[in-house]
């Protein structure tokens, strides 16, 4: 086929070639999205009505990456390069600097108190420096977060107590892995960040070690006593549990751990530290007929000693799942260049693509659905599997099969089987997908994939 032929037929993105059909459809879609939550006003419509239908209320706060108006800020400023005309392209950008602005006096009413990603400082500065690729004029904001971001790592409180250490302290989301994994995303950092980064990296570090409590096998245990308050039924963990999920478990702080090494903050210990996480990982690691499995947790017994499930299921997701495993084994091959735990990441997510063939995600969002496991086939592929390659267009064309303009938000998360909801957050609804879509067909890695790859 002449290679003329072949550029009409496909577009060049940044983890590889996607069919022109299939790009031009994902664009046409991401734009619709970012039309339908032009308006704050109408987004807060939608928030209420989403506040309605939901069993799983999240608070929409105006400077959240997740759940507020920061995140919708992104979603406009990278529609602005899909939009069908220069006058629109214009309008998207405007959107995103009104939605941005309103994040940030948001602030006013209600301060933002702790420095992590989806609901705190990081995330804020995350999405005011997706603005400043845009408008430069938004880089002294971008500068003032920063140092209150610096200052809240400094005050933050680090529990060193085993048995006293709950997943927020230390995930993605909310803790000092996602915490550090911004901070590693900030070029030329000062004195002040850098400080904070060796703080960070610190508390991960003494999570690895091995317990001075010879009654528990890792310090990264979720107490009994603290199940309940994390929606889980202390019946089933008498011991408590481990989590594996890359967005709450030790997958998060291991790829930061390595993301970290990789971006010049180097503390000592920090090898040692990612080689017993890792190594705890693959020895939790199962197997079907697809490849490598990870569990969502292991529980732990009331006499202190891990309970490995033989046969796990797995949730085909980014928040939970093998896909979540895999991308944290890639971050610390790399780390540590390692090439047989870079082949372990390729088969454990090359494993997940053949079990989303039989059975597809039943969400199309991000945290849970179809947009989080094709983000990262879109890394995969962009490290070099020929799987995630190939398996790409699939999972975008089913991405885009669950677009209806029928919908309000043309995206609608399906929380639990036959309950759909209106959501216009990043992390859960709408915003997220689009995004997604754009990532896919982006000529370049959008920066925000940096909160959920840790990469």
């Amino acid at each position: 086929m002449r290679a003329e032929t072949v550029a009409r037929e496909s577009a060049t993105a940044w983890h590889g070639v996607v069919p022109a059909a299939l790009a031009a459809k994902a664009r046409e879609v991401a734009w619709e999205v970012a039309r339908r939550t032009a308006d704050s006003a109408e987004v807060i419509d939608h928030v209420m009505r989403f506040t309605e239908q939901t069993m799983h209320p999240m608070e929409w706060y105006l400077p959240s990456f997740g759940y507020g108006h920061a995140g919708i800020a992104l979603l406009h400023v990278h529609a602005a390069a899909v939009a069908p005309n220069e006058v629109e392209s214009a309008r998207s950008l405007a959107a995103g600097f009104a939605f941005i602005r309103e994040a940030v006096a948001g602030t006013q009413v209600q301060p933002l108190l702790a420095p992590g990603v989806f609901s705190g400082t990081g995330g804020l500065a995350l999405c005011v420096a997706g603005c400043v690729e845009a408008e430069p004029r938004f880089a002294p904001s971008l500068r003032r977060l920063h140092e209150q971001f610096a200052a809240q790592v400094a005050e933050l409180e680090l529990p060193m107590t085993e048995r006293a250490v709950s997943d927020s302290d230390y995930d993605l989301i909310t803790g000092a892995a996602g915490t550090l994994v911004y901070l590693c995303s900030i070029p030329d950092p000062d004195e002040s960040l850098r400080a904070a980064a060796q703080r960070l990296l610190d508390y991960l570090i003494w999570l690895s070690e091995p317990p001075r409590d010879l009654t528990i096998t890792r310090r990264w245990l979720i107490s009994p006593e603290l199940c309940a308050p994390l929606g889980r039924d202390p019946r089933e963990f008498p011991g408590g549990y481990l989590n594996l999920g890359l967005s709450h478990g030790i997958p998060g702080a291991v790829a930061a751990l390595a993301v970290a090494r990789q971006r010049g903050h180097r503390r000592p210990g920090q090898v040692g530290a990612i080689r017993r996480m890792v190594d705890w990982l693959l020895e939790v690691r199962r197997a079907d007929e697809h490849g490598p499995v990870w569990a969502t947790e292991i529980p732990v017994a009331g006499s202190g000693e891990e309970v490995r499930p033989n046969q796990p299921n797995d949730q085909i997701g980014w928040c939970y799942g093998t896909a979540g495993v895999a991308v944290s084994l890639l971050a610390a091959s790399e780390a540590l260049g390692d090439a047989e735990l870079r082949a372990a990441a390729f088969a454990a997510f090359e494993g997940v693509l053949r079990r989303s063939e039989e059975r597809p995600a039943l969400s199309p969002t991000f945290c849970h659905g179809v947009a989080g496991v094709l983000a990262i086939c879109l890394e995969f592929a962009a490290a070099g599997s020929e799987a995630a390659r190939e398996h790409t267009p699939r999972l975008l064309a089913e991405l885009l099969s669950h677009a209806d303009p029928a919908h309000p938000l043309v995206f609608r998360d399906q929380e639990e089987p036959g309950l759909f909801v209106d959501c216009p957050g990043l992390l859960t609804g709408s915003t997220g997908v689009a995004l997604t879509l754009l990532a896919a067909i982006s000529p370049a890695r959008p920066t925000w994939l940096t909160a959920f790859l840790a990469r």
